[in-house]
């Protein structure tokens, strides 16, 4: 339960209590992800901090109607750590696929390379064969 400050303290701040909510949610994200607070006090959480900076004024919510395609909700820290290590993930699948590739292909040279000189021999023991026949 909010004690400091009261929720009666901080409903002027916002329209209604709902977009108090989202305010102080919102800001509470930013803290956990890394933001740097904007008042000098230590709070229990992340949430306590949020409403003080919204209870001083340091944090105020910008009414606007924006389309849904203009806005997004930020990711978490976790998120964005695993989208990194995916995309990371597919980078070496790539360069893995890109090697293999290459060897296969130096791989293939050398068997061409193999089946030519084969080839060669077998047809040069066949002229020796035929001089000696002719002989």
């Amino acid at each position: 339960m909010l004690t400091d400050p009261t929720l009666e303290q901080l409903l002027p701040k916002a329209s209604c209590a709902y977009e108090l909510a989202v305010l102080v949610s919102k800001r509470a994200s930013q803290i956990v992800d890394g933001a740097q607070p904007m008042i000098p006090d230590q709070a229990d959480n992340a949430v306590s901090l949020a409403c003080k900076e919204i209870l001083e004024d340091k944090v105020v919510g910008v009414k606007g109607n924006l389309p849904k395609d203009a806005y997004t909700v930020p990711l978490t820290r976790d998120a964005r750590l695993a989208i990194e290590a995916e995309r990371k993930a597919k980078e070496q699948k790539e360069m893995f696929r890109r090697d293999a590739q290459a060897a296969d292909m130096v791989y293939s040279e050398q068997i061409q390379a193999e089946s030519a000189s084969a080839v060669e021999n077998i047809i040069s023991d066949e002229a020796e064969a035929v001089e000696i026949v002719e002989e």
